[in-house]
Formats: C-alpha cells, structure tokens, sequence
C-alpha cells in the first residue's frame, strides 16, 4: 500500500522485480522472466518484419535496448542480478510458447 495505506499494484513490471530480488536474496544460479515474446529480439518485430530472437545479450546491452524503448525487459528489474556477485543471468521465457 502507498503512505495513505491505499491498495497499489506492483506496477509496470513489477512482478519481473520481485523475482530479480528474490532470485538475488537467494543466490538463484538463474532467473527466468515469463512475457509474450520468445526472448530479446533484433529488433521491433512490428517494423521489420524479419526481426529474430538474440541468442545472448548482456546487462548493458539490454539496459541500452531498453533505454530505447524495448519492453522486454525493465532496467530496474535487472538491478538485482547485476548487484549480485557473481552476476544472475536473466532468461526471458516465451508463456505461450514454453518449448522456447
């Protein structure tokens, strides 16, 4: 709840968050984001139709993705992993399409 004790969501991606703290707190060897898309993809699959998933990206790669505007992912959520030492990588994970 908020400081008036109103009820609030976790907001945008705020579930993806959560998970990046609890993975950090319990030293997880990996965290998995569930979305509805098959990963981090080349490109906005809306303009460029032959867009494809990136095998690997790093942190500051998807920081910078982000910053542009992909939704995959938030920067907050990866915070967490990044503190972590060793780093958690992060798999984003496809809720439609789970053989991905």
């Amino acid at each position: 709840s908020n400081t008036q004790g109103v009820a609030t969501t976790l907001q945008r991606d705020g579930s993806d968050y959560s998970a990046a703290i609890t993975g950090n707190l319990l030293k997880s060897a990996s965290i998995s984001i569930w979305t509805d898309v098959d990963g981090v993809l080349s490109a906005d699959p809306r303009r460029v139709p032959h867009a494809y998933v990136l095998p690997e990206v790093s942190f500051n790669e998807a920081m910078e993705l982000a910053y542009f505007g992909a939704k995959v992912i938030h920067p907050k959520t990866m915070q967490p992993a990044l503190m972590a030492d060793p780093q958690i990588p992060i798999f984003i994970r496809n809720t439609f399409n789970s053989s991905f």
